[in-house]
C-alpha cells in the first residue's frame, strides 16, 4: 500500500516543485523588464532634467548687453545727461543724444568770434570710459569721457575758419547705452585760461 501512494506523491511533488520553478522563473523575467524599463526612463528624465539646468543656469555671452535696457531707461538717463550737461551762461549751438552702438561722427564749423565748447556724456552700464577724437585739417587728439558720471567732459574749441570733427567709434561688441553731446560758445570771459583748443593742445 506504501509504495504506490510514496510513488504518486513523488510525482506531484515534482510537478509542484516544476510549477513553483516557472513561476519565479516567470516573476524574474517580468522584475528584470521591469527595472530595465524603469532604469531607461530615469536615465532620459535625468538627460532632460539636466539640459534644462545647463539651459537656465549658463552664463551670458561675451557680446551680451550688460543690461537690459527698456524705453524707460533711455529716457531716464538722457534727463540725467541733460542736467548734467546744462550751462545757463553758455549759448546752445546744436546737440544729440546717439545710441551708444551707433557712434558719433559729426563735423561742426565755428565761426564767428565767440570761443566753442563741445560738452559730452554718456549713460553705458558696464562701460568705464568711450574714445572721443577731435580732428580739425592735419591736427587730432584722442580723449577719454568718462560714463555714468556726474560731470560732462568738456572740450575747448576756438573759433576758426576751418570746421573740425568729433567722433566716437561704434563699439565693437553689443554695448548698451546712450551718449549726449552738445556744442555751445561761451563768453570771451568763460574761456579757458590756456590755450583753449583741445584739438591742438597746448604742448607747443
Amino acid at each position: 500500500m506504501s509504495g504506490p501512494h510514496q510513488a504518486v506523491d513523488t510525482i506531484g511533488e515534482q510537478r509542484t516543485t516544476i510549477v513553483r520553478k516557472r513561476a519565479i522563473a516567470a516573476a524574474v523575467a517580468v522584475l528584470l523588464a521591469a527595472i530595465s524599463v524603469g532604469g531607461c526612463g530615469a536615465h532620459s528624465d535625468t538627460g532632460s532634467d539636466s539640459a534644462a539646468t545647463e539651459a537656465g543656469s549658463g552664463t551670458p555671452s561675451a557680446d551680451a548687453a550688460p543690461a537690459d535696457w527698456g524705453k524707460g531707461d533711455y529716457e531716464k538717463a538722457m534727463k540725467r545727461l541733460t542736467r548734467t550737461l546744462r550751462d545757463t551762461d553758455a549759448e546752445p549751438v546744436d546737440s544729440g543724444f546717439p545710441d551708444v552702438m551707433d557712434g558719433f561722427n559729426r563735423t561742426f564749423r565755428t565761426p564767428g568770434e565767440r570761443p566753442y565748447r563741445l560738452d559730452i556724456d554718456c549713460a553705458a552700464p558696464g562701460t568705464g570710459e568711450l574714445t572721443l577724437t577731435l580732428k580739425r585739417g592735419d591736427e587730432e587728439q584722442d580723449w577719454a569721457v568718462t560714463c555714468n558720471d556726474q560731470e560732462a567732459d568738456r572740450f575747448d574749441i576756438p573759433a576758426t575758419g576751418k570746421p573740425f570733427t568729433a567722433s566716437i567709434a561704434a563699439p565693437d561688441s553689443k554695448t548698451t547705452g546712450v551718449i549726449h553731446w552738445r556744442l555751445v560758445t561761451v563768453r570771451e570771459d568763460r574761456a579757458a585760461d590756456d590755450c583753449g583748443d583741445d584739438i591742438k593742445g597746448c604742448d607747443g
